[in-house]
């Protein structure tokens, strides 16, 4: 009998795909502080244009990749682990005016 992925939670992955993964992801948006860096470098206004355009390409090929080695289940599993809200919950009714108490 197949499992449902919603109904049973995500073990902690083990592979290593998973951590180098999720290593490239994080180091991935330290790539970002180098932004506003870029305009005091000693050189052309075209070059430094080059090297913003270089520094996002590295950026999101490391975000892709990383991405693409932790997979959906280790997707999954940082879901829980980072954005865990309690169970299932149904939405507050914004219908109904909010009570209040009289003095």
């Amino acid at each position: 009998m197949p499992t449902d992925a919603l109904v049973t939670p995500p073990r902690t992955p083990n592979r290593a795909s998973f951590w180098v993964g999720a290593t490239l992801v994080v180091v991935s948006f330290g790539i970002y502080p180098a932004y506003p860096l870029v305009p005091f470098l000693p050189m052309s206004t075209w070059q430094k244009g080059g090297v913003g355009i270089a520094l996002a390409a590295v950026s999101w090929g490391m975000f892709l990749a990383g991405s693409a080695l932790v997979g959906k289940k280790g997707v999954a599993y940082l879901k829980q682990r980072f954005f865990w809200q309690g169970g299932p919950q149904s939405p507050p009714d914004l219908t109904r005016g909010v009570s209040r108490r009289q003095p």
